[in-house]
């Protein structure tokens, strides 16, 4: 394997692991339609203010979401929508193997 190579599958590991929560999915979802403080992503999903901050400090870490300060609100946006269809993606993969074994 080329070193590049494996920069590149290493990379993309640690994105799956920075969207591999529920959680951050539905972040990611929710981010897809608006910017959101944090403040009402939590309550919208019924998190922990604190709770949504680290989920969203990873987010940004990965490069998926900005963040621009308004006064005493930090608004999140996201600015890699095509993670999105990632994650759908995943979720077609993982629901098309659940038939194929129903009907086995």
């Amino acid at each position: 394997m080329k070193a590049s190579d494996k920069k590149r599958f290493e990379m993309t590991a640690e994105l799956f692991k920075a969207i591999g929560h529920p959680d951050r999915l539905a972040m990611l979802e929710q981010l897809l339609e608006k910017p959101w403080c944090v403040c009402e992503l939590a309550q919208s999903l019924g998190l922990n203010k604190s709770v949504a901050s680290k989920h969203l400090s990873l987010l940004h870490s990965m490069g998926l979401i900005e963040m621009e300060k308004k006064g005493t609100q930090v608004i999140y946006e996201l600015v890699v929508p095509c993670v999105i269809e990632m994650g759908k993606c995943s979720y077609l993969a993982v629901l098309a193997e659940k038939k194929k074994r129903l009907e086995a």
